[in-house]
């Protein structure tokens, strides 16, 4: 006679479905829009750019040649953003603007 244990059914406590029991006692869509692991990572970061000579400066005086949407570019987006090591980071990418823009756009995929 074998033994096989099961975790007993929950309710879930914010939408009401039938979960495994788990400690929050809530489903895994209540947990992601109730928890936020983005906090303490800035959503926007100003990069100096030189249009002369089209460097960007990484601070205190050197000055990085980079193409845009290259790997040195992404890595130096990445190394500027505080609060990266308390998360893992899974993907990183770059996110088309218009050619005109001044703006650089990454869109990060991280878990806690």
């Amino acid at each position: 006679m074998a033994f096989q244990s099961t975790l007993p059914t929950i309710l879930c406590c914010m939408c009401g479905i039938p979960i495994p029991s788990n400690p929050s006692n809530m489903c895994v869509n209540c947990i992601r829009s109730q928890v936020d692991i983005t906090e303490g990572i800035p959503r926007q970061l100003t990069i100096q750019f030189c249009r002369e000579c089209e460097r960007y400066l990484q601070p205190p005086k050197y000055w990085l040649t980079a193409e845009l949407e290259s790997r040195e570019l992404l890595t130096f987006c990445l190394k500027k953003i505080k609060g990266l090591n308390k998360v893992r980071l899974v993907d990183a990418s770059f996110v088309w603007t218009e050619p005109h823009s001044r703006r650089i756009k990454v869109k990060l995929v991280i878990q806690k």
